[in-house]
This record gives structure tokens, sequence and C-alpha cells, in this order.
């Protein structure tokens, strides 16, 4: 719809009635097979799971130049394959945590992924068109680069949920929490994009003040505190340089054991 206001040509398909009653609600054109057979582009909104499936099926209504673009972040280009059958393919990824048609994308990213000389430049405009500033992803560190996309989004509501519960824990109501945690979530956000993570860090485990943190650890509810104990070791781990080794050890006894690292740390935290 946002692409429609950008006055863009745009027509949908869908399978669902319910996809229609949505697509007539928001005064969206279904297309024909004209309009399929003619558009530059064909974007697959759909679950990562039925990506494959869908092309398969549209692919015959298609034009022989008509870009194949899917919106999944985890999938590579290889899943349109070979259903493209000789069509430019590429993916189109707004990294925006859409909860609804209003959702704005402008002021977002986009991951853009293509190997076609035509498709780049018209996703580039589709892009711009949109507000999204695009990003490249090296099609084989896709399933890395939706997983921390991924932490961001529900991680992040995920983590804001946990922090709510241990206010209410605490005896804060929930509505007084939400309003006063978002707003401390605002300002950390704010202070990373200003200054980077590592000095935005901030709390006890920063000051080393292992006290409070073995304070936090008995206060926690039992399904909040291992959420608290993976992301304190993760901050140990940027402060650590900054704290005398006492000190390192003595936040670290608290922590507990370290959750098992993979057998390729990240570069961030390599030493």
């Amino acid at each position: 719809m946002q692409l429609k206001k950008a006055g863009w040509p745009v027509t949908v398909r869908t399978q669902s009635p319910s996809g229609r009653r949505q697509a007539r609600r928001l005064g969206m054109v279904e297309a024909d097979a004209v309009a399929m057979s003619s558009a530059e582009l064909c974007l697959l909104t759909v679950p990562d799971g039925a990506v494959a499936a869908v092309a398969r099926a549209v692919a015959p209504l298609l034009g022989r130049k008509t870009g194949l673009v899917h919106c999944a972040g985890a999938l590579t280009l290889e899943v349109l394959q070979p259903a493209a059958a000789g069509r430019p393919t590429a993916s189109f990824h707004p990294l925006v945590s859409v909860t609804g048609p209003e959702t704005p994308l402008a002021g977002h990213s986009v991951a853009i992924a293509t190997r076609s000389r035509v498709l780049a430049p018209l996703l580039g405009r589709l892009a711009q068109a949109l507000g999204l500033r695009p990003v490249r992803v090296p099609e084989d560190g896709r399933a890395a680069y939706h997983a921390g996309a991924a932490m961001v989004a529900s991680g992040l509501v995920s983590l804001f949920d946990a922090a709510i519960a241990a206010w209410e824990a605490a005896g804060v109501p929930e509505r007084e929490a939400t309003v006063a945690l978002a707003a401390l979530l605002r300002s950390a956000l704010a202070g990373a994009e200003a200054r980077g993570t590592v000095a935005a860090f901030t709390g006890p485990v920063v000051r080393g003040d292992a006290e409070v943190v073995r304070a936090h650890v008995h206060a926690l509810p039992a399904d909040v505190l291992p959420i608290y104990l993976a992301l304190q070791h993760r901050v140990l781990s940027h402060a650590a340089a900054r704290l005398p080794r006492p000190t390192v050890a003595r936040v670290a006894a608290v922590l507990g054991p370290e959750p098992a690292r993979r057998r390729r740390p990240s570069r961030r935290t390599r030493r």
C-alpha cells in the first residue's frame, strides 16, 4: 500500500478469502493474467517456508523478464530456483518490525540481493520510493544476518517483556512498568547508536559491583533469571578489559558458568 502511495502501479494476488478481503479493504486491485504477465517485479511476501511453493505456482503466470523477488530474510536466492526458469531473481527484505499494513517503512533499511544487472537498479529505486536504505548481505551470511535481525526485533520485545516481569515481581503495576521501561529502552538505544554499543553499556557489571549483581540474581523471577545471566555475561566480556582482574572474577563468580560458546566466537568478542 505504501508503494502504491509512492506512485508505483501495484496489484496483488492472493489465494485466501481473508487475503482478498484485506486487499479490498486497502483498495488494492487484484492482479489478472495481463497484470501478471506484464509485471516488472513479482514480490513474494509469504512466510519463508512457503516461498519455494509459491514461486513454483506463480512463475508460469509471469512474463519471461519479470523479476521474481522473495522478501524472506533468512533465505538465499537459490530458493527461487528452478521455478524462476531463467527469469531474474532477487531478495528484498525490509528491516522493519511489521505489525500491520500501516507500519511505516521510511527511515529503515532493506537487505537487497540479486545477480541481475537489470533488477539491481530497479530494486534500488523501489527502496528509495519507500524511504528504505539498502544494505548488502552476502548470500552465505543470510542465516546469521536474519538471526541478528530477529534478536533486535522479537528478541528485544521479549527482553522488554522480561524486564516488565521483573518490575511486576518488585510490585510495580504492568502499565507503569511498560511506560517507564520503554523510555529507558529508547535512551539506551539512542546512546548505543550515538556512541557505539561498548561505550553505551551501563550498570553494576560495568562498574564491577558484584554485590548489586548478587542482589539481582536473588530477586529475579526464575523464568527471567537465565535471560539476565546470559546478557550480563556478554556485558562482562566487553567490560573486563577496563576492570581489575579480581573484580572481573568476583562478578563472574556471581553470574555463574558462562553459557556454552560456539566454536567460532563473534568477531566483536574475540580477544
